[in-house]
């Protein structure tokens, strides 16, 4: 579940995306257990061990859409004293812009689809999978602002919006 920097800054319209989606649990039951089981697929197994390629792919397209020669940093910072690994991805590419974070928030619904398909290397809307396979709280932060995941979140509040969904 796709969350904004902050509640009040929402520079990506990502409350829209949360209500959408929220929404369309509640009315079909049905659909909340294949988003929930297509994402428990893509967790479990999905493209873990494509990760570096994953977000080199996504840096190569982003720099493609820019026109700049592509850049990939990748900084590892070790768990400290209760505080969990992070890896750090940089690139020189497009800033995330709000297709961007929707094409992010779903499954198999890239925004890359819609470009020139001997420019983009990723368009099949699988990749970001590869982070949420060993994070469950990745987030994407760039210049024109940021937006965060959290399964912990994303639980609560389609355990709020099915409380008054008994099936």
């Amino acid at each position: 579940m796709v969350r904004g920097a902050t509640e009040d800054a929402d520079p990506f319209g990502t409350a829209r995306l949360r209500r959408g989606v929220l929404d369309a649990w509640a009315a079909s039951p049905a659909r909340f257990r294949e988003d929930a089981n297509a994402e428990e697929d893509l967790a479990l197994g999905g493209h873990r061990d494509r990760l570096v390629v994953e977000l080199a792919q996504n840096a190569a397209d982003a720099a493609a859409r820019l026109g700049v020669p592509g850049r990939l940093r990748l900084t590892l910072r070790p768990a400290t004293d209760g505080e969990p690994a992070v890896l750090v991805a940089a690139n020189t590419g497009a800033p995330l812009d709000a297709a961007g974070a929707e094409s992010l928030s779903t499954l198999r619904a890239s925004a890359k689809r819609d470009e020139d398909p001997g420019r983009a290397v990723g368009r099949f809307g699988v990749g970001f999978a590869a982070v949420l396979a060993v994070s469950d709280e990745p987030a994407v932060v760039g210049r024109s602002g940021g937006v965060r995941w959290s399964l912990a979140e994303a639980r609560e509040l389609a355990h709020k919006a099915g409380a008054a969904q008994p099936r």
